[in-house]
């Protein structure tokens, strides 16, 4: 979050140079104030108030308009300023948005496990070693009488 606000401070100071060329400009007084209005975005953005920020943005938007209307600014320059203002609205509107909030991590419930007792096990009586208590296994015994 920290970073989105030194960005979007970042673009509002990028715009403050891109003004100080209109300052050349006959009306200086149109450099001032677009200038003034920069600042301004800039101190609400620091602040945190990114609506009053866009809100200035706004006016500075509208000040460039006005520029450009009178001549004031030279089309590359008011080109390089709208960009700059463009980045800056993008970034404040970001900045508007809420945080995603974290999805909720499954809670794992355990659920009482109660033991059936093992039936016992009937012990198994080995027949007398030698004497292959199994008869059908004897040879000949598979043979069928025709």
């Amino acid at each position: 979050m920290r970073g989105r606000v030194l960005r979007a401070t970042a673009w509002v100071g990028l715009v403050v140079v891109l003004l100080a060329g209109c300052a050349s400009s006959p009306d200086g007084s149109v450099a001032d104030e677009l200038q003034r209005q920069v600042v301004a975005v800039a101190e609400a953005s620091a602040d945190a108030d990114y609506d009053q920020a866009l809100a200035l943005l706004d006016d500075v938007q509208s000040g460039l308009d006005e520029a450009v209307e009178t001549d004031s600014v030279s089309a590359a320059k008011a080109t390089s300023v709208q960009q700059s203002i463009d980045l800056v609205r993008a970034d404040l509107e970001a900045l508007l948005e809420p945080e995603p909030e974290p999805s909720p991590t499954p809670s794992i419930t355990s659920t009482p496990v109660t033991e059936t007792p093992a039936e016992p096990e009937t012990p198994v009586t080995p027949g007398k070693p030698g004497k292959g208590n199994d008869k059908d296994s004897k040879p000949g015994k598979d043979k069928k009488k025709p």
